[in-house]
């Protein structure tokens, strides 16, 4: 009656099917195979169908969207110019982040280890030596002065929304995730109606049943768009709320096997 297929990857081999060309063109029938299936699935049964998924996984793409359905964005920039890029840092009163364009994820296969490069200040000693700054684009934004941030889950037409505080030096943390967010305080708090409003029309746009968003209260309690996750995480966020709402024992059995 439904399918949740969530952060869906290229399949891997077990063992080797003779070579290496051979494992391959194996690969590439399972992953026909399944996907010939999937395909067969009407459109309302999948959460999200990954056409869905697939149109709202780009940052910059996400951005333009946001904005055109009234959300306020952060001053935004993607380059690889350094003149360019020093003259961004001096408009943003040389208060700039950098951010990754994709997911962020370093693999290390010989020592079997993943790290993740968090959305990070740049400081006027950085901006100093650019000279790595060819290699790749990289996404740099204003830095946001936030009160806190905000995770959204959207989930059809029922939506909870979560304050998140980590402070250092007595702000904001720039990246909430740092520290395994174990020093996070979570607080369930209402949403404005005009943000709920653009949430509905943002994530029916992509035609998302799903979805986890990104946001921030700034100090003068304005409310500032970051991103949209159609994968994004929430059984966190459900354990930190299963006190507060009516969850079923089959919920709670869930949250515990997903703890453990």
């Amino acid at each position: 009656s439904a399918v949740w297929y969530r952060r869906p990857e290229r399949l891997k081999a077990v063992g080797w099917y003779g070579n290496e060309s051979e494992t391959n063109y194996a690969l590439d029938e399972w992953s026909e195979a399944l996907e010939g299936f999937f395909a067969h699935i009407p459109a309302d049964k999948w959460m999200n169908h990954p056409s869905a998924n697939s149109k709202a996984s780009h940052k910059v793409e996400q951005l333009s969207t946001a904005l055109r359905h009234g959300f306020t964005i952060p001053s935004t920039l993607v380059t690889q110019d350094p003149k360019e890029l020093e003259e961004f840092f001096n408009t943003c009163d040389q208060k700039m982040i950098a951010k990754p364009l994709s997911h962020g994820l370093l693999s290390d296969t010989s020592e079997n280890e993943t790290s993740l490069i968090y959305t990070s200040e740049v400081t006027r000693q950085q901006m100093s030596d650019l000279s790595d700054l060819g290699t790749c684009p990289t996404l740099f934004q204003e830095l946001i002065d936030k009160a806190y941030d905000v995770r959204i889950t959207v989930v059809d037409s029922d939506v909870h929304a979560v304050k998140l505080i980590a402070l250092e030096d007595g702000s904001q943390r720039c990246d909430i995730r740092r520290n395994n967010m174990a020093d996070v305080i979570y607080e369930e708090i209402a949403l404005p109606d005009d943000i709920r409003s653009k949430i509905y029309s943002l994530t029916a746009e992509y035609g998302l049943r799903f979805a986890a968003i990104d946001m921030a209260v700034t100090n003068k309690l304005n409310w500032v768009y970051f991103e949209i996750n159609p994968n994004g995480q929430w059984a966190r966020i459900l354990i930190v709320l299963k006190y507060s709402l009516q969850l079923s024992s089959v919920v709670n059995f869930e949250i515990k096997s997903v703890n453990s």
